[in-house]
């Protein structure tokens, strides 16, 4: 069993990771200093984005989990 329409959560796991890319990115265009010897600005941006869609699909996946441990009553213990 699982949520009929996902869209609107994955709309809004898309909304954060590309805002975290977004800012990631900008980090390196404020304080280039951070980055000197280690990545380009190019050489981040292409790093931020990888790790948007490893981020993405994490999310997702946790989402599925959490899904399955609610309908398999994981979570019906008596909250103190």
């Amino acid at each position: 069993m699982s949520i009929a329409d996902t869209t609107f959560y994955q709309n809004r796991i898309q909304e954060i990771s590309f805002r975290l890319t977004q800012d990631m990115i900008e980090l390196h265009r404020e304080e280039p200093e951070i980055f000197e010897g280690r990545s380009t600005l190019e050489e981040w941006a292409n790093q931020v984005w990888k790790a948007k869609i490893d981020l993405d699909e994490r999310i997702a996946k946790q989402v599925e989990e959490v899904e399955a441990l609610l309908h398999d009553g994981q979570y019906t213990a008596k909250l103190y």
